[in-house]
C-alpha cells in the first residue's frame, strides 16, 4: 500500500478542521438567530399591548369632546371653561397619538379629565334644573298679581338653592388616593409593609383634581384614619387635634398646607407611629375647605 504524502495528510487535516469550525460558527450564528427571534416576538406582544391600551384611551377621549359639544349654558364664564376643558382633551389626544407619555401617565391624565368633565356635567344639569325651576314659577307668579309676597319668597328660595348648588361645583375633589403602612430602613429607606408589627408610617397621597371654580390660595389637607377599632388615630384628643369639616368638628391624625392654584396637585402626609398599629383594616378619609375630598382603605396584617 502506497503512503499518503505529507503535505497530503497536513491538507486533509486542515480542511477538516476548517469544516469543524464552520459548523460550529453556524450553530452559534443559529442559536443567536433564535434568541433575536423570541426576543423581537416579546417586544411585538408588548407594543401590540401598548398600542391597544391607547387606542381605548383615544376611543375614551373623543367620546369625551363629543359629551363637550353637547354641553351649553348661558353663563359666559362656564362656557369658556368649557372650552377650555374641550382643548386640553384635543391636546391629549395629540399626545396619546404621539406617545409623548407613559401608559401610566396617559391613564392618570384621562382619569383627570374624566373627572373635571363629570363636574362640569353636574353644574350644568343643577343650573339648567333650577332655570327650569325658576322659569316655571315665575310664569305662575305672574299670572298671580296679587301674589307678590310669595313670588318674592320663592324666587329667593331659588336663588338659595342655585348658590348651594354652585358652591357645590366649588368644591375640591381628589382624582386619586391611596394609603398604606410602612417601615424605615437604617439608611431612611422607607419600604411599603403590610405586616402590622413592623409599620413605622402611614403614608396617604392625594391627587387633587383641578377645578377652575375653586377658590385658589392656601389651604389646609387634612387626614383622619381610623382604626380597627373605630377610634381616629391621633397625638392626643383635644381641642388642639380637632377641626371643622361637614358641619361638625372631630379629630384629624395629621395635616399639610398647600398652595392650590386651579391645578392638579399631588402631596403626601405621614403619620409617625408612637407605639404600634393592630392588624386589621385601616380608613382613612381626607378633608379640604372643611368638606371631604376623597377616601381609601387599606388592611394589615
Amino acid at each position: 500500500m502506497s503512503e499518503v504524502p505529507e503535505n497530503q495528510d497536513k491538507s486533509n487535516k486542515i480542511l477538516i478542521a476548517l469544516l469543524a469550525f464552520s459548523i460550529l460558527a453556524n450553530a452559534g450564528l443559529m442559536f443567536m438567530l433564535f434568541d433575536e427571534k423570541g426576543k423581537t416576538e416579546q417586544l411585538m406582544g408588548e407594543n401590540s399591548e401598548i398600542t391597544v391600551e391607547k387606542n381605548d384611551l383615544e376611543l375614551e377621549l373623543n367620546g369625551m369632546l363629543l359629551q363637550y359639544d353637547s354641553l351649553s349654558s348661558d353663563n359666559d364664564t362656564l362656557n369658556a371653561q368649557l372650552a377650555s376643558e374641550r382643548t386640553r382633551v384635543e391636546e391629549m389626544i395629540q399626545k396619546v397619538k404621539n406617545g409623548n407619555w407613559t401608559i401610566y401617565k396617559l391613564k392618570k391624565e384621562t382619569e383627570s379629565l374624566r373627572t373635571i368633565m363629570k363636574g362640569f356635567v353636574h353644574t350644568i344639569d343643577s343650573l339648567n334644573t333650577a332655570n327650569i325651576e325658576l322659569m316655571a314659577e315665575n310664569k305662575n307668579i305672574k299670572g298671580e298679581l296679587g301674589k307678590e309676597r310669595d313670588k318674592s319668597t320663592l324666587l329667593e328660595s331659588e336663588k338659595t338653592k342655585l348658590a348651594e348648588k354652585v358652591k357645590i361645583g366649588e368644591r375640591l375633589q381628589a382624582v386619586f388616593i391611596e394609603s398604606y403602612g410602612q417601615k424605615v430602613k437604617n439608611n431612611n429607606i422607607h419600604k411599603r409593609t403590610e405586616k402590622a408589627r413592623s409599620v413605622e408610617k402611614i403614608k396617604t397621597c392625594v391627587t387633587i383634581g383641578e377645578n377652575d371654580l375653586a377658590k385658589a390660595g392656601k389651604k389646609i389637607v387634612y387626614a383622619r384614619i381610623i382604626g380597627p377599632s373605630g377610634k381616629v388615630l391621633t397625638l392626643s384628643e383635644d381641642k388642639a387635634n380637632m377641626f371643622e369639616f361637614d358641619g361638625v368638628r372631630g379629630l384629624y391624625s395629621v395635616k399639610k398646607e398647600i398652595n392650590y392654584e386651579n391645578k392638579e396637585i399631588d402631596i403626601c402626609l405621614y403619620w409617625d407611629v408612637k407605639t404600634s398599629v393592630t392588624s386589621g383594616k385601616y380608613v382613612v378619609y381626607t378633608y379640604a375647605d372643611n368638606h371631604e375630598i376623597g377616601s381609601t382603605e387599606f388592611i394589615l396584617d
